[in-house]
């Protein structure tokens, strides 16, 4: 699931909910998680708190890949399409269970989503 702000209250879209291809999106929450996750540590965070993230990023990504495939202006390349089914493919894997192997996958989703960010908010033609 992923949070986006609707008249100042969450909105929380499921992943398969057609209406999270036109949800507003929450920019702020978005950014905030990718940058939780890819804050610098000594050390792995706990179990627990790798799922929690993997749930924010799990959601957040869907939010994304259903917006960026509902979008006619975002260009269709297969290097794209390739990243869209390799994210599902990840998502629906989950975590590794290795502590430093689930860390680097959150980091790589949290970097995937970032960019998925990037193309839902392009606005093309505009320059923006």
């Amino acid at each position: 699931m992923s949070a986006t702000v609707q008249a100042g209250a969450f909105l929380v879209c499921e992943a398969d909910d057609g209406a999270a291809a036109t949800a507003p999106l929450d920019t702020t929450v978005i950014s905030e998680s990718v940058s939780i996750v890819l804050e610098p540590r000594d050390i792995e965070p706990p179990a627990a708190v790798r799922q929690l993230w993997f749930s924010w990023l799990a959601g957040h990504l869907h939010l994304l890949v259903s917006q960026i495939e509902a979008r006619p202006g975002v260009p269709r390349e297969e290097g794209l399409d390739l990243m869209l089914q390799s994210t599902r493919t990840d998502l629906d894997a989950g975590l590794p269970e290795q502590a430093a192997a689930a860390y680097v996958k959150l980091q790589e989703l949290a970097r995937i989503c970032r960019f998925f960010l990037g193309l839902a908010l392009d606005q093309p033609g505009t320059g923006r």
